[in-house]
C-alpha cells in the first residue's frame, strides 16, 4: 500500500496501517526539510529519510525594483529573453520542468475542443507562412532573415533566422553602429572567425558576422545558435528554490564551458558571465554559456572603458588587469543566485554601493543565506577578492560536489571549522537504481569520521557490515567518502596558508611602521636645533595650543596616495553606469 511520504509514521517500520475507510485525512503543514532518525546497533551511523517540501512555483517581484533589468545595455541577450524582468514564455513552461528536463503538455487543459484546436493551429500556420518570407540574406546567401522579432535590448534587436545548409532555425541579431575604427573593425573580424570554430555542447554556437546598411545608417549582424527555452534568469524567476541535483549538474556543465573557452590559445575570457546569458535547452535540459560573439564586440568598441555587469565583476576588473579567474568570480556569483533566487548584491541601491563593497571584499548579503555548508565553501573560494587565492576551474571540475553522478555523494553535515579532527559527514543516495542495494529516494546516512584514526574503505565496510550498503557498492562509497574526505584536507590546508599569509603581511606593515617612525625620529635629531624648536613652536601655535599636529608615516601616505587612484578609477565606472 502506497504511503504518504509526508506522515513521520511511513518510515516507522513497526507501527501497522490503518484501513482505507478509517484513515484519517490529515493536513501536514509545508517545511523545508524534515528528518527522520533510525540509528544503528553501534550508534556511529544515523539513517534519514529526507523530505523535501516544495514551494510554490510562482516568484514575487517588486515592480520597478533596482535589479529587474541589466545594468548594462549590452547585456541583452542572444535570444528570446532581453531583459532582466522578462517572463518565462508559456511554450517554454509546458517544455520545461522544475528539474530542468522536458515536460508535456496536458491538451485537455487547455478548455479548448478538437475543432477549436484544429482552427486555432489553421490560423497560426496561416500566420506563420505569411510571416515566413526572408526580408534579408547573408553576404554568403547561407542565413536568412525573417520578420519575426524575437527580442529587443537597449541597442539591438533579434529576429528568428534559418540555416539553409542545415534548415535549422537561427537567431538573427542586429546591433547599432558603434563607430568602430579600422584597427577595431578588423581586430573585431579576427575574433569573430575565431568564435567561428568554437563547438562546444555547452557553448552557444556563433556562426557567422558582418556589417551591413539599417535603414540608412550602418549595423554589424551577428547570427548565433537560437536557444528558445530561456536562461537561468527566466528559470529562476518561475522556480523559487533549485533542487541540489539540478543546481550540480548545470554549474557542472557551465564549469565545462568555462574551461573550454579558457583552454584555448589564447585563452577566451568571457568578462561577463552571469545567469542572464546561460541558456537551458528544453529537450535535453542542458545549459549553455551565451553572448561571446557580443562579449568581444564589446570588448572591442569599449576598449578604453570598463564594461561589465557589476554585480559579476572581480575587483581586478576595474583596474583592467584581469585574467580568466574573473570568469571564474562571476560563475561564484552565478552559483550564489541559483542556491538563494536573490540576485548579489541586491540591498545595493546603485553602482557605487556595489564598487565600494566588492573592492572592500564585502560579500554579497544573500552569501549568508546559504544553506548548504558545501555549496557555501565552494562559492566563497570562486568570489575571493585577490584573485591567486581563487579557486581554479580545474580545481572546481575535480570538487566532489561537480562529480559525475555515481548515485552516492559525501557532504559536510555540519559547516567544518577546521579545529576539530572529527568530522560529522552525510551520504546521500541519490539515485537508488544505481546501486546493488535497495535504498529510499533521498535517503542519508550521517556518521562521524576521524581525520587522523578512520579510513574510508574501512568505514564503507563497517556500513556494509551494519546493513546500511550492499558488498559491491562498497568501492563506490569508499571512493566518495575518500573524495570528501582529501577536499576536506586540501580546504584546512588551503585556509591554514591564507592565515600564515595574513599574519606574515600584518606583521610586515607593523615592521614597516615600525622602521618609518625610527627614520622620521633620527631626521629630527640630525637637524640643527634651532630649526628644529622654531618648527615646533610654529606648529604648537598653528595648533591653538592643542599639541603638535602628527604627521603621517610615509607608509600611511603611499596607501592615502594609492586610495585616492583608486577612488579616479571608480569614479570613471561610476560614471559608465549613470
Amino acid at each position: 500500500m502506497a504511503t504518504d511520504p509526508g506522515e513521520p509514521t511511513a518510515t516507522d517500520e513497526s507501527s501497522g496501517e490503518k484501513p482505507d475507510g478509517e484513515r484519517e485525512e490529515e493536513k501536514v503543514p509545508a517545511r523545508p526539510l524534515t528528518f527522520f532518525m533510525h540509528s544503528s546497533p553501534n550508534k556511529r551511523f544515523f539513517r534519514k529519510s529526507v523530505e523535501i517540501c516544495e514551494e510554490d512555483d510562482e516568484v514575487e517581484e517588486t515592480p520597478g525594483a533596482l535589479h529587474s533589468t541589466p545594468h548594462l545595455e549590452f547585456c541583452a541577450s542572444d535570444s528570446v529573453f532581453t531583459s532582466g524582468a522578462q517572463q518565462l514564455p508559456a511554450s517554454a513552461s509546458a517544455a520545461l520542468g522544475e528539474d530542468g528536463t522536458h515536460g508535456t503538455q496536458d491538451p485537455d487543459k487547455t478548455g479548448l475542443t478538437a475543432p477549436a484546436l484544429k482552427g486555432k493551429e489553421r490560423d497560426k500556420e496561416q500566420e506563420e507562412e505569411a510571416e515566413m518570407k526572408a526580408v534579408a540574406t547573408s553576404p554568403s546567401g547561407r542565413f536568412l532573415k525573417f520578420d519575426i522579432e524575437l527580442g529587443r535590448g537597449a541597442f539591438k534587436t533579434v529576429y528568428k533566422g534559418l540555416d539553409t545548409e542545415t534548415w535549422v532555425e537561427v537567431a538573427w541579431c542586429e546591433l547599432q553602429d558603434r563607430k568602430l575604427t579600422k584597427a577595431e573593425q578588423q581586430r573585431f573580424k579576427e575574433e569573430a572567425e575565431m568564435l567561428k570554430g568554437l563547438q562546444h555542447p555547452n557553448i552557444v554556437r556563433f556562426y557567422d558576422s558582418w556589417e551591413s546598411v539599417l535603414r540608412g545608417k550602418k549595423c554589424i549582424v551577428l547570427v548565433t545558435e537560437l536557444m528558445t527555452s530561456g536562461t537561468l534568469k527566466t528559470y529562476l524567476k518561475r522556480f523559487k528554490v533549485m533542487k541540489p541535483k539540478v543546481l550540480r549538474s548545470w554549474c557542472r556543465q557551465i564549469l565545462k564551458g568555462l574551461q573550454f573557452l579558457h583552454t584555448r590559445t589564447p585563452p577566451i575570457v568571457h568578462r561577463d558571465l552571469k545567469c542572464d546569458n546561460i541558456f537551458i535547452t528544453g529537450p535535453t535540459g542542458s545549459v549553455k554559456i551565451g553572448d561571446l560573439g557580443l562579449a568581444t564586440l564589446m570588448r572591442t568598441s569599449f576598449a578604453k572603458s570598463v564594461i561589465g555587469t557589476p554585480e559579476f565583476m572581480a575587483p581586478e576588473m576595474y583596474e583592467e588587469h584581469y585574467d580568466e579567474s574573473v570568469d571564474v568570480y562571476a560563475f561564484g556569483m552565478c552559483m550564489l543566485e541559483m542556491a538563494t533566487s536573490e540576485y548579489p548584491y541586491s540591498e545595493c541601491q546603485n553602482a557605487a554601493q556595489i564598487y565600494r563593497k566588492v573592492t572592500s571584499g564585502i560579500k554579497p548579503a544573500s552569501f549568508d543565506k546559504v544553506n548548504d555548508p558545501e555549496v557555501k565553501e565552494i562559492i566563497e573560494g570562486c568570489i575571493r577578492q585577490n584573485q591567486l587565492e581563487r579557486l581554479s576551474v580545474k580545481d572546481l571540475l575535480n570538487h566532489a560536489f561537480f562529480a559525475e553522478d555515481t548515485g552516492v555523494r559525501v557532504e559536510l553535515a555540519e559547516e567544518d571549522t577546521g579545529c576539530k579532527d572529527c568530522l560529522a559527514l552525510r551520504i546521500w543516495v541519490e539515485e537508488p537504481k544505481k546501486l546493488k542495494g535497495k535504498h529510499k529516494d533521498n535517503e542519508a546516512i550521517e556518521f562521524s569520521y576521524d581525520l587522523e584514526n578512520d579510513s574510508a574503505e574501512e568505514v564503507a565496510l563497517e556500513m556494509v557490515k551494519s546493513g546500511f550498503f550492499h558488498e559491491s557498492d562498497a568501492k563506490v562509497v569508499g571512493k566518495s567518502i575518500r573524495d570528501r574526505v582529501s577536499l576536506i584536507k586540501k580546504s584546512r590546508e588551503r585556509r591554514q596558508q591564507q592565515l600564515l599569509q595574513q599574519q606574515q603581511q600584518q606583521q610586515q606593515r607593523l615592521d614597516e611602521r615600525r622602521d618609518s617612525s625610527v627614520l622620521t625620529s633620527s631626521f629630527s635629531y640630525v637637524q640643527p636645533s634651532g630649526t628644529t624648536s622654531s618648527q615646533g613652536t610654529g606648529a604648537a601655535a598653528a595648533a591653538g595650543g592643542q599639541g603638535e599636529a602628527e604627521e603621517l608615516p610615509e607608509v600611511d601616505q603611499h596607501v592615502q596616495q594609492q586610495g585616492t587612484a583608486l577612488g579616479l578609477t571608480g569614479a570613471r565606472f561610476i560614471l559608465n553606469h549613470i
